[in-house]
């Protein structure tokens, strides 16, 4: 025989012993089945479980309790109390069966669900079988529920070999609950690296800089600023301070707080009866007729006598350029400006109200262009 084959039923023999070791210390519970046997005696051999009572029924002797016994201890209250009929008995007490146990874990463990266990498990060997705790587990939070009556235990100790009282032995029907930590966080968009929501530490403030650094830091097209919600309140600072960790531009971040760092292109954009709608880089030169030459040209449906024009601030003006096609007049061509919405209707079918109320109206416009 090998190395290896030794090695291998070494740990077999090992395991069996250890099972066996398990098996005499293990207290009877009420449903365990057992074996008895007496030598020479097959009328007094027998298999019984234990009755809700936590007792046995056996020949000659009548009641006897083994609730909260040892097989082992059986066996020595058997040969005993037959010695008064029989002449040195042999008795063997063999546990045939446990009683099995059905345990709910619910929350941050790895397999959610019903287990079955012995009689004899605890906390840990639940936890155990249900994969363990996920990363997201509030383990110094989790509770035990039994007959209407919430335990709290503290897990995090538990698995640090501490507070072994909380390591309660199971009972039929309990259920036990691991809650999810208490998280905070905050989200951040716009031209960052890495946009999203991150999660705050509880316990250590994390200022508006190092968030940025978490995210990956800014693009190149980061404009001059950074803007944040904090407590439904919007502010502003000029992102080199913040990136400078100046104290008035750099504000502890808040649970729920929202960031965006806009872009430093400027844009307007054109909607509507237009054959490429969207957003368009803005340049200094920019008039209404090149932006719409840009988006591809209007389409057959488009009204050019009631063009929208919305600036940033929500003001609204009416263009008609077919007097600008027609009549070269400038003003029907206006030079546009960073913000700028433009809305070509269809001829005789729109009704602007209904867009404007589509977009909320104008102080949503003027929201969505200047937050």
């Amino acid at each position: 025989m090998n190395h290896t084959k030794i090695l291998i039923l070494t740990f077999l023999l090992i395991l069996l012993f250890a099972q066996l070791g398990a098996a005499q210390q293990y207290k009877l519970n009420v449903g365990d089945q057992i074996g008895i046997s007496v030598w020479g005696h097959p009328d007094l051999s027998r298999e019984t479980s234990i009755d809700p009572d936590g007792s046995i029924s056996y020949p000659l002797l009548g009641t006897i309790k083994a609730e909260g016994k040892t097989t082992a201890e059986i066996k020595i209250e058997l040969r005993e109390s037959l010695n008064e009929y029989i002449k040195n008995p042999e008795v063997s007490v063999n546990l045939l069966s446990y009683r099995q146990l059905k345990i709910n874990v619910m929350g941050e463990v790895n397999q959610e669900g019903s287990f079955e266990l012995r009689a004899d498990n605890r906390i840990l060997d639940v936890i155990s079988l249900a994969g363990g705790i996920t990363e997201m587990a509030a383990a110094e939070k989790i509770t035990l529920q039994r007959d209407g009556e919430k335990i709290d235990i503290n897990l995090e100790k538990l698995l640090e070999g501490e507070n072994m009282a909380d390591n309660y032995l199971l009972k039929n029907n309990d259920q036990l609950y691991i809650p999810e930590k208490e998280m905070k966080t905050a989200s951040i968009q716009g031209e960052i690296r890495n946009p999203g929501r991150y999660q705050l530490d509880l316990d250590e403030e994390i200022k508006l800089n190092e968030l940025l650094a978490e995210a990956g830091s800014i693009t190149e097209n980061a404009g001059d600023y950074i803007r944040i919600i904090s407590d439904d309140e919007p502010a502003e600072f000029k992102l080199e301070n913040t990136l400078a960790s100046e104290k008035d531009a750099n504000p502890v971040i808040k649970d729920g707080d929202s960031v965006y760092i806009p872009s430093a292109v400027e844009e307007v954009t054109i909607l509507g009866e237009i054959r490429s709608p969207g957003s368009y880089e803005w340049h200094d030169e920019l008039r209404l007729a090149n932006l719409i030459a840009q988006a591809g040209n209007t389409s057959d449906r488009a009204n050019l006598e009631n063009i929208r024009l919305v600036n940033k601030n929500g003001q609204l003006k009416e263009i008609n350029m077919e007097d600008f096609f027609e009549e070269n007049q400038m003003s029907a061509n206006p030079r546009l400006q960073p913000g700028d919405l433009v809305m070509i209707g269809e001829k005789s079918s729109i009704d602007w109200s209904e867009v404007f109320f589509f977009f909320g109206g104008f102080n949503s416009i003027k929201d969505f262009f200047d937050w």
